[in-house]
C-alpha cells in the first residue's frame, strides 16, 4: 500500500498572508529552504516537527542598487539546522556535499 504524503496546513503568518500547503514526502529526510521569508520559516517549522533535517541557503544580505551590501540576520535557523551562507546559485555544490555527508554518495 503506498504511503500518503504529509501535508502542511495553510495558515496566516505575521504578514497576514496564506501559506500554501506543502507536501512533505513520508520518506523525506531533509528540507532545503532557499531564502528565509515568513512562508519558508513556517514550512521549516513544520518540517522539523515531522523529523526532517532543515538546510537553509541564504546570503544573509543583498546588494543594493548603489552596489553596497545590506546585511540582515537570519531569524529562522534553529539548533540542529544547517546554514549555507550564499546565494542558491553559489551554494548548490556545498548543499549537495552536505546532503550526501554520511551516505554512500558522499
Amino acid at each position: 500500500m503506498p504511503r500518503s504524503p504529509r501535508h502542511s496546513q495553510p495558515g496566516p503568518n505575521r504578514y497576514d498572508q496564506r501559506i500554501p500547503p506543502v507536501t512533505l514526502h513520508l520518506d523525506a529526510k531533509a528540507l532545503l529552504v532557499v531564502g528565509l521569508h515568513a512562508d519558508r520559516r513556517h514550512v521549516a517549522k513544520r518540517a522539523r516537527a515531522a523529523g526532517l533535517k532543515v538546510f537553509h541557503v541564504d546570503p544573509e544580505g543583498f546588494r543594493r542598487p548603489d552596489g553596497s551590501w545590506f546585511e540582515y540576520p537570519l531569524e529562522a535557523p534553529q539548533t540542529g539546522d544547517i546554514v549555507v551562507r550564499a546565494t542558491a546559485a553559489d551554494a548548490i555544490g556545498d548543499v549537495e556535499r552536505l546532503l550526501n555527508k554520511g551516505t554512500d554518495n558522499g
